[in-house]
């Protein structure tokens, strides 16, 4: 079954190793990048892809979570389903909670749209299960040769 996955990653360096493992473990799966929060809401409300794949900080002025706010507000509410990632720690250091969970920024109506939340480094073992589950399908077999813990 063919999916659509939309990286949304500032640095291209981790966008292509995603890109590179979405792409071992999920034959025929399209993927495409995006470094602006803003393109990836454009996006989004043109053509949905079935799996978003989001960092919290990005190249733009739109973070992860207002992509995910805004996403929301545009009437995006059934795809995609969101594996978010981030390298600042569980704990926002802006918006209306600070030292709180990033997650805790969003109302629970946004947080639906929200399948799983990554802080790196992460298991790509636990991570591509994940995007699996938010694709709604089983985790492909290829996924065992990937170590559980890294």
């Amino acid at each position: 079954m063919n999916k659509r996955v939309l990286i949304v990653e500032d640095h291209m360096e981790t966008a292509d190793a995603i890109a590179d493992f979405i792409r071992f473990a999920f034959d025929g799966w399209t993927v495409e990048h995006t470094m602006k929060g803003d393109d990836a809401v454009q996006r989004c409300v043109q053509n949905p892809p079935d799996v978003m794949v989001l960092d919290i900080a990005l190249a733009d002025e739109v973070n992860g979570l207002e992509v995910i706010k805004r996403l929301w507000h545009e009437g995006v509410h059934e795809k995609p389903r969101i594996v978010v990632n981030t390298a600042l720690g569980n704990r926002a250091f802006r918006g209306p909670r600070v030292g709180r969970p990033w997650m805790e920024q969003l109302n629970e109506q946004e947080k639906t749209l929200v399948h799983s939340f990554f802080e790196k480094p992460y298991s790509w073992h636990a991570f591509l299960t994940a995007i699996a589950k938010a694709a709604g399908i089983e985790p492909p077999e290829k996924i065992q040769l990937i170590p559980k813990s890294e």
